[in-house]
């Protein structure tokens, strides 16, 4: 059964589900600032529906629900009025733009994945971007060239569906005390009108929306949504708890809600009403906004069970959906363990999770000072070389969680924790630019050259510093703006991280999806101070060789040793071997052959990749 409205111009149908209630009312208004109303009483159906149909067109009026004297808006909202006081009545066709129904979803897999974290204020909404509408959907549209250009696949949209916290009025976009990244829910089929040009019109958050994904698409990129399923922003007083009392959200032994989430409540997804809107409403996104995937905020709290079912249910209406979240939740829960969606229970269900081990080994702690690989921490070493096999069960000593590369979201940082130029910065206080941004490019390199989908955050490629604030989920835009200055200041390190992304484009081995095929093409030489393997090509008697040094001085590693791993690992017995040079820490090389030399000199604190051939 479908809930919400069902408009028509000759009618509407209203439905909300509640057996605990026995009178809701539907309020109705001619729009959103008017008190005048009518009330219809809605008709308790056997399976605890409430249902009216009001003759008549309706659009462009509002309407909310009325129980036991107080009014909610209807959470399977598709519109609302400015600041979500009332669910908004509109036909959906009024909200296509032109070419909508015609345009193209881009052709790319999951295998090619390169995914940008974004939201959609920080990316626009500093003076430097230069754009018309700063901080808009629209605005995001004259900053995609730079997205081609960097050359990610995919964007992952923080979120975009209507949050409270954020006050929608046009004049206070720019307060300094008016900026959420839109991780407190309230309407999640509304999206954000804070972003859209006029957020007293209903349609034009939603037009401005479609128009955003519709040109993202257009340069051959698919869009991914931030979705949090897993709380709401308000607890005892919300919308789902009016309307049904104990319902929605799982509580302790004493009445009081579970805090899973660390934010007040936990939806209790494995309840069928439950499970029924967040399956309704993913659908909602993937059918009317053409979403190319999701990505689940604290998905750990999202029972397994219903995970699984939303992965087929969605692969039913578009099979290449994309899916992948965070296995952990934000404090503890009344959710049994074992039904937790926990790092290893993506295997063969087609998702992916993000990879906080190999984030940290390549880092260190979040924001802290300690140390990872890149910065010199050998200890991590293991713990990298499991990320670099895609975090697959490689052999007895490097043991992952992963069937397949596919299932693991490799990344440094997303909005959360210290950005990576922040949390080098920390470490190194005193470092010269120069190795700040050594350290940096190093980090990004092992990322990049790693089996499994590599993600990264909005302002990475240029070093983007958010001043140290490490939660700045409601700091001034001040703080989470990009500064656009950075990407020409910083023009070599951009076309260092540009590079990184053109090495996966070009050679395929970084992207291999069967574990059995790296364990038989991807091979360790066995150095103590370095991480050096190869990866078997698939033309000819031909490898690459990639090197990471962490170490502060510079590392020789002779010809003859590397001759005696492909002898030993492959069979390969050449006693003429070529090595050419095609990545090092200044970014691609071309035509740069090492054949002279008997020793290969891998700069300090970089990587270095060569093509080994006979």
């Amino acid at each position: 059964m479908k809930y919400g409205i069902t408009y028509s111009p000759q009618e509407t149908i209203f439905r909300i589900w509640s057996p605990l209630r026995n009178n809701i009312d539907l309020c109705l208004y001619e729009d959103q600032c008017t008190m005048d109303r009518n009330i219809y009483s809605m008709k308790k159906l056997d399976d605890g529906v409430h249902e009216v149909t009001v003759q008549g067109d309706l659009k462009g009026y509002y309407y909310t629900y009325l129980i036991d004297g107080i009014e909610v808006v209807d959470p399977y909202s598709i519109a609302a009025s400015m600041n979500s006081t009332r669910s908004a009545i509109i036909d959906l066709e009024d909200t296509n733009p032109r070419g909508w129904n015609e345009h193209c979803i881009p052709n790319v897999t999951k295998s090619d994945a390169v995914i940008y974290e974004v939201h959609i204020k920080d990316f626009t909404g500093h003076e430097s971007s230069e754009v018309k509408y700063r901080g808009k959907y629209l605005g995001f549209i004259e900053k995609i060239p730079h997205l081609k250009e960097l050359g990610v696949t995919f964007v992952h949209l923080m979120p975009v569906y209507d949050f409270i916290t954020v006050k929608e009025e046009i004049e206070l976009f720019f307060n300094e005390d008016n900026y959420n990244w839109g991780y407190d829910p309230e309407l999640y089929n509304v999206p954000e009108g804070s972003y859209a040009t006029n957020p007293e019109d209903p349609l034009c958050r939603i037009r401005e929306l479609k128009t955003l994904i519709m040109e993202l698409h257009m340069a051959g990129l698919k869009v991914i949504l931030d979705v949090v399923y897993n709380h709401t922003y308000k607890s005892k007083n919300s919308n789902f708890n009016i309307i049904m009392p104990g319902y929605f959200y799982r509580t302790n032994e004493d009445g009081s809600f579970s805090n899973g989430s660390g934010c007040g409540n936990e939806i209790a997804s494995e309840r069928p009403m439950v499970r029924k809107f967040i399956i309704d409403s993913l659908e909602y996104w993937v059918s009317e906004y053409k979403i190319d995937g999701f990505r689940f905020d604290l998905m750990g709290l999202i029972d397994i069970d219903t995970i699984e079912e939303t992965v087929t249910e969605l692969r039913k209406v578009k099979p290449e959906i994309f899916i992948y979240g965070e296995p952990w939740a934000g404090g503890s829960t009344v959710l049994p363990v074992e039904k937790m969606t926990l790092k290893g229970m993506q295997k063969n269900l087609s998702f992916a999770i993000f990879n906080d081990s190999f984030r940290n080994a390549i880092k260190g702690d979040n924001d802290g000072e300690s140390r990872g690989f890149a910065q010199g921490n050998s200890d991590y070493k293991h713990a990298v070389e499991i990320g670099i096999t895609g975090s697959i069960d490689y052999d007895d000593y490097r043991k992952g969680f992963t069937n397949s590369p596919l299932e693991t979201i490799n990344y440094i940082n997303s909005h959360d924790n210290l950005i990576l130029a922040d949390k080098i910065k920390k470490i190194f206080p005193y470092l010269d630019e120069g190795g700040l941004i050594r350290i940096n490019k190093f980090a990004h390199a092992i990322l990049f050259t790693s089996q499994g989908i590599p993600f990264i955050h909005a302002g990475n490629e240029f070093l983007r510093s958010k001043k140290m604030d490490h939660n700045s989920y409601n700091s001034s835009l001040n703080i989470n703006g990009i500064d656009w200055y950075f990407k020409g200041k910083y023009d070599d390190y951009f076309r260092y991280i540009r590079d990184l992304i053109d090495i996966r484009k070009v050679y395929k081995e970084f992207k291999i999806t069967d574990a059995q095929d790296i364990r038989e093409r991807l091979k360790f030489i066995y150095i103590q101070d370095v991480i050096a393997f190869t990866i078997k090509m698939e033309e000819g008697y031909k490898y690459l060789l990639i090197i990471h040094n962490n170490n502060n001085e510079s590392y020789s590693i002779h010809k003859n040793d590397i001759k005696n791993h492909l002898n030993y690992n492959y069979g390969f017995n050449s006693e003429n071997i070529d090595f050419e040079l095609i990545f090092d820490e200044n970014g691609l090389v071309r035509n740069s052959q090492f054949n002279g030399l008997e020793f290969l000199v891998i700069p300090y604190t970089s990587t270095a990749i060569f093509i080994l051939s006979s």
